[in-house]
């Protein structure tokens, strides 16, 4: 890393501010109480930044004046544009204690390892650090920094940072890097330094706050946008105000959909209005961008998949950009597309779905699938944007800009109509067809980013009614033990069919596990059921019961024994884990059938009679909408409530969704538990989150108690959620779980039923959270009876990495546990211990088993090496340049000695091998 590119950096703006005014800047916002005083002074520094670029610009017409390198400094959390750091407080702990040679067990490495402690001492007068780590590790190591101030720019920090997210997971050129920049920074500079690359400044100021004070549209344009760059260059005149337009080959989140269900669409068209239908794909929803023949392509979440193979910038670059480039009318010069990115069957000739085994986005040529864009939406066409422009005018547009052809490119089909009966004869027809559900979209509705109420836009799903989806009596084979308030409680239940028997009229004697099953079962229904089985529960497997092939149950039931469920499911799916080869998608039970015995449970050949085509998912939706379901809905639906929010003395009426008046119940995954929710991030706020936690019956509170099934915190980095990390890190009251658990556990694919926390979805846990997990994992993530994978193995490194102490001994040390261990003899797995070699030939094998013998190899010739290995009879000219005035020291042998020694298993005399 060269900071001293003086010349270069001195072209830009960054490049003439010093990295400690911007220090002392930061310093007075954070010590600051009052929110208006912190603005005002990142307003001044950010004025005084301005003007100075002014006057650079007037006298360097030539001079970058960007404000993006300053700003990204003063607001890390929202450039995420370039790599991360893979640098949290543990590792970057770890990162100082090598760096600055504090030693792995001294005190001052425990401090700053152990960071969130207090330190008990005053020092010559100092007042005691906060916990956090950037002022711990000052406190710690302001000793060992420099007093004097650096003169490092804003430009040379930024390039350390490019640096540091550039390298690899690699400890050694990380610590070349931070060594460098840590001599020349003091104890100030260095916390800030520290606070950038965790991310998080603790100014007591909001990121909306800052962008306000930045520019008045800055927010608005960052929202759309999730581009920083983006913003500085727009917005960097605060005089002028910004249109915050959607621009080629910027991401841009998407209009997302309102939920509604089939029985309530007559609501749709109280005003007669008009619509059109669409078919609702089962795909990766994505954009695409060209102008002048160059193509980008992102996901709804902003990924830019541009550079995978089934893509490319240019047509000869990647498949869909070939397809466009073949496909677009020849007028087009440039256009944004949304739509659903879909695999299609090159043998079968059919979409696929996200059910089926494969990722749209990194299909290969050989795969059995290639990408397929349907296009539902045009954003901009020829550099203008018509995301204003009613959807009847876009959708004729976007009829006109290309040719279809099956299996590369297609236009969603649209059908428009004005009246409920309409509607439910096309959701009628995507039930027979085996469809996702559909889409109904206004006809003069706007294309509203990042926006789902109010934009007239739909989506309807058979599985958001009670009474389109078949259910199935399932029969009781075994239970599954919940947690939290469920400890002790059979929580979850193996369900299966019976074998059909060959004589009509005879019991079943044989049964097949299906699927487990939690959802739909309160509290009460589950205690009841616990008295029923209180004796009949059983720890060996009946011998006419088939178990699945992963997770059996903890206690099994036989069949004469045990109840029939009736449970309901969204779709069967092929599963190789069950002995039929089906199991089903999104269980829940809807009756306790003690009504009904135990062999008039359901069969082989009734399940069977389910599956009506090969597709390896089928839908279970059981009819069609009927025109009276609609009628009826109008006679259930009671009076509309009235919602109010307070805020101090004022009472606001909120207008309710048009068809709920509470969040629609899809589950009972989280039946009756009691979560709190301390804040989101900005891809899932508070709000959404309770709001989805409704959704499947939980219980929202807004402060952490005892009882809490788990408490959710989606940044830890405020006030708040750090004082209850740290209160419940002492008491262990809370299980403090992080968004990844929430957005695993309420995925549609694992609505069947809750599972229990997994050990790296814990920020922290009650003492019997973390010893039941302990039975199952090690310390390090690695279950102790399930296989591991490349998933699971990156993710044990990944822990290892981050609580490995990085403990080497020296070369006494390692003799001294070799005698210890083998009765003062030489180790024979550690023949070569103490040598140092240097190998001239790379490709030389015989080095895997120097090493493997622990020997040790040098890539250079320095001080260290004792022996060089190599594979000729004489010593080369290149070999003697290299060694130079050293061959005295070295002795030079044939690697055949290795081998040798490898073979017999000692060391053996190396006269004979010696080079001359």
């Amino acid at each position: 890393m060269n900071f001293n590119k003086r010349s270069e950096m001195n072209r830009t703006l960054a490049g003439k501010i010093e990295f400690k005014k911007l220090c002392d800047e930061l310093e007075k916002v954070s010590k600051e109480c009052d929110i208006t005083k912190k603005a005002y002074i990142l307003e001044q520094f950010i004025q005084k930044c301005r003007i100075m670029g002014h006057k650079l610009k007037t006298e360097f017409p030539d001079m970058d004046i960007s404000f993006f390198p300053i700003l990204k400094l003063i607001l890390p959390d929202l450039e995420r544009r370039h790599e991360a750091y893979n640098l949290k407080q543990k590792s970057l702990a770890d990162l100082y204690i090598r760096v600055f040679c504090l030693g792995k067990n001294s005190k001052d490495a425990k401090n700053l390892k152990q960071y969130k402690a207090p330190i008990a001492k005053k020092i010559a007068g100092r007042e005691k650090p906060k916990n956090d780590f950037a002022e711990k590790a000052c406190y710690i190591l302001r000793n060992r920094l420099p007093v004097e101030n650096s003169d490092l720019t804003l430009e040379q920090i930024n390039l350390f940072l490019n640096n540091i997210s550039l390298k690899n997971k690699a400890d050694r050129p990380k610590d070349e890097i931070f060594k460098f920049l840590l001599e020349k920074t003091n104890a100030l500079e260095f916390k800030w330094i520290t606070r950038i690359i965790l991310k998080n400044l603790k100014l007591g100021i909001t990121s909306k706050k800052i962008l306000q004070v930045f520019h008045p549209d800055a927010n608005s344009l960052f929202d759309v946008s999730s581009n920083l760059q983006h913003v500085c260059e727009k917005l960097y005149d605060p005089q002028l105000r910004y249109h915050c337009d959607i621009q080629v080959f910027s991401h841009f989140k998407p209009m997302l959909l309102e939920r509604c269900q089939i029985e309530n669409i007559k609501k749709l068209f109280n005003e007669k209005e008009q619509y059109f239908v669409q078919c609702k794909y089962d795909g990766e929803r994505s954009q695409m961008h060209m102008k002048d023949g160059k193509y980008k392509y992102f996901t709804r979440q902003g990924y830019d998949i541009t550079n995978y193979s089934g893509f490319g910038e240019t047509s000869s670059s990647g498949f869909m950009s070939s397809v466009f480039d073949r496909l677009l009318n020849q007028e087009v010069k440039s256009v944004i597309l949304d739509g659903e990115l879909m695999g299609w069957h090159k043998e079968k000739k059919l979409l696929g779905s996200k059910g089926m085994n494969y990722d749209v986005k990194k299909l290969s040529e050989n795969s059995h699938y290639q990408p397929c864009f349907v296009a539902f939406d045009i954003i901009m066409y020829n550099d203008i944007l018509i995301n204003n422009e009613p959807y009847e005018k876009r959708l004729e547009i976007l009829k006109n800009i290309f040719k279809e052809e099956e299996g590369c490119l297609l236009l969603c089909k649209s059908n428009k109509i004005s009246k409920s009966e309409e509607l439910c004869n096309i959701f009628n027809e995507s039930i027979k067809n085996k469809e996702e559900g559909i889409v109904v979209k206004k006809c003069d509705s706007k294309y509203k980013p990042n926006i789902r109420d109010g934009t007239g836009c739909y989506k309807i799903k058979a599985e958001y009614s009670e009474d389109l989806i078949q259910d199935i009596d399932l029969i009781i084979l075994g239970g599954y033990y919940g947690d939290g308030k469920f400890i002790g409680l059979i929580r979850s239940f193996l369900m299966g069919v019976a074998s059909s028997p060959k004589t009509s009229g005879e019991n079943p004697t044989k049964f097949l596990s299906v699927v487990s099953v939690s959802n739909g079962l309160s509290m009460n229904a589950l205690k009841e059921l616990s008295k029923i089985f209180e004796n009949k529960w059983e720890t060996q497997r009946p011998t006419n019961v088939i178990p699945p092939k992963i997770d059996p149950p903890e206690l099994w039931i036989r069949p004469e024994n045990s109840i029939i469920l009736t449970v309901k499911a969204t779709e069967m799916i092929r599963s190789s884990d069950y002995p039929m080869g089906y199991s089903l998608r999104f269980p829940r039970v809807t009756n306790i059938r003690t009504d009904k015995p135990w062999y008039n449970v359901c069969t082989t050949n009734n399940l069977q009679s389910l599956i009506k085509d090969t597709c390896p998912i089928q839908k279970l939706t059981k009819r069609k909408v009927n025109y009276e379901d609609i009628e009826e809905s109008e006679i259930k639906i009671p009076k509309t409530k009235k919602y109010y929010s307070r805020t101090k003395n004022k009472q606001t009426l909120i207008k309710p969704n048009i068809f709920v008046d509470s969040p629609i119940q899809l589950t009972r995954l989280f039946d009756d538990k009691e979560i709190c929710v301390i804040n989101g991030n900005n891809e899932l706020p508070k709000e959404r989150i309770e709001e989805i936690l409704l959704q499947h019956r939980a219980k929202v509170v807004q402060n952490p108690l005892k009882e809490n099934y788990c408490v959710i915190i989606g940044n830890v980095k405020t006030i708040k959620a750090n004082n209850i990390i740290q209160n419940n890190n002492i008491n262990k009251k809370y299980d403090i779980v992080t968004l990844d658990w929430f957005k695993r556990v309420t995925k549609e694919e694992n609505w069947s039923s809750l599972q229990d926390f997994l050990p790296w979805d814990l920020i922290c846990s009650r003492e019997s959270t973390r010893q039941r997990l302990a039975q199952y994992y090690d310390d390090y993530y690695d279950h102790y009876t399930i296989d591991a994978n490349e998933e699971t193995l990156l993710r044990s490194f990944k822990k290892l990495e981050k609580t490995e102490q990085n403990i080497k001994f020296d070369y006494t040390k390692m003799n001294k546990i070799d005698q210890e261990l083998f009765d003062n003899k030489i180790s024979p797995y550690s023949l070569f211990r103490g040598i140092i070699g240097y190998f001239n030939d790379p490709s030389d094998l015989s080095k895997f088993q120097f090493r493997f013998m622990a020997g040790t190899i040098k890539e250079t010739i320095d001080d260290s090496v004792t022996n060089i290995f190599i594979n000729n009879d004489y010593i080369s000219t290149e070999l003697q340049n290299l060694i130079g005035n050293k061959l005295q020291m070295l002795t030079i042998i044939k690697s055949e000695w290795i081998e040798e020694c490898f073979k017999q298993n000692a060391i053996i005399p190396h006269s004979k091998y010696l080079i001359q």
